[in-house]
């Protein structure tokens, strides 16, 4: 049989077309699995508080295959000063962290909830404003979300965390509010001032076997380095156990952003526990054996609970 030139192209451009056809439909495959283990952010969602007189914005995210016949955890995460909801969503990959973490069974799924804060430290009347915000957030808006979505409304279920002002909000929360929280993580928290209770005249008044377990978590050159120090130390003495970490870092998104893995890696292990039955969660607290020490050298390092400490290694129990 004689071939012309003109079949022989044909053929191969149908192989061609073929292999083509092949390769779309698998990345497109891949990108449909890929999809489907997005979760979705929905941003500048409104309550209105009768508490504070005015609609409050919030944003929130759901779990891939988030459905009404389950209930799921969730973390409350808080913006700082100046900011809004949108914070972690906008500055942070934390949609993408949730997405692959929760995707490859690293942490269970999870809501995550980020309410807008204004200016107002989290607390009720700052600087005599008359906005009774800590009201509005325990007696409106944690009632409202963990009703309007499908979350377990207990303690093992619910964490608490933040940045700068938010950090401060989350510690006070987790203290004042003690049975609402399992876990609060605290990043380059603002600890006193601007119209506040200081956290070290709020943290004696409880005992630790009431409190949640505890990260703090503060670059080494923040502005609020030396305050973070004397907290631990402070909470050490009192017999609080919590985590203490600093490493390399400022006061920005870089050091933010990088802690959000660890923040949901923390609070999935508490979830978890509390999904096998565990409720008494103060009790399985991480004990305080890598409080960082406030002088002298000293090298650091944070690789999923192992610090570098002076040299040494020191693996959190």
């Amino acid at each position: 049989m004689k071939w012309n030139l003109t079949k022989l192209m044909s053929i191969c451009l149908l192989f061609l077309m073929a292999c083509t056809d092949g390769t779309d439909a698998m990345a497109q495959t891949a990108q449909n699995i890929a999809d489907s283990q997005k979760g979705t952010v929905m941003r500048d969602l409104t309550i209105h508080s009768d508490i504070l007189g005015r609609d409050m914005l919030y944003s929130v995210y759901l779990p891939a295959n988030y459905t009404e016949s389950k209930q799921y955890p969730v973390l409350y995460l808080l913006h700082g000063w100046g900011g809004n909801q949108n914070e972690w969503w906008v500055y942070d990959d934390l949609a993408d962290d949730a997405d692959k973490m929760i995707a490859s069974d690293e942490v269970p799924e999870m809501v995550i909830i980020t309410p807008d804060g204004q200016t107002w430290r989290y607390m009720d009347n700052n600087y005599g404003n008359g906005l009774y915000y800590e009201r509005y957030f325990f007696e409106e808006f944690l009632p409202y979300v963990e009703t309007r979505y499908r979350i377990r409304s207990n303690r093992s279920s619910r964490a608490v965390g933040g940045f700068s002002m938010g950090g401060y909000g989350a510690l006070r929360y987790g203290f004042v509010h003690h049975d609402m929280f399992c876990y609060v993580y605290a990043l380059s928290a603002m600890l006193d001032g601007n119209g506040t209770v200081p956290m070290n005249e709020i943290a004696p008044e409880y005992a630790p076997s009431v409190l949640p377990g505890i990260t703090l978590e503060c670059g080494d050159n923040d502005y609020f380095t030396t305050d973070n120090r004397e907290f631990s130390t402070q909470l050490a003495s009192l017999g609080i156990a919590h985590e203490h970490i600093e490493r390399p870092g400022s006061h920005d998104w870089d050091f933010w952003s990088a802690c959000s893995p660890k923040i949901l890696r923390k609070v999935g292990d508490f979830f978890r526990q509390a999904s096998t039955g565990i409720q008494n969660v103060s009790s399985h607290r991480h004990n305080a054996t890598a409080i960082y020490s406030i002088s002298g050298t000293r090298r650091d390092t944070m690789q999923r609970g192992i610090n570098i400490v002076n040299g040494k290694k020191i693996i959190k129990q």
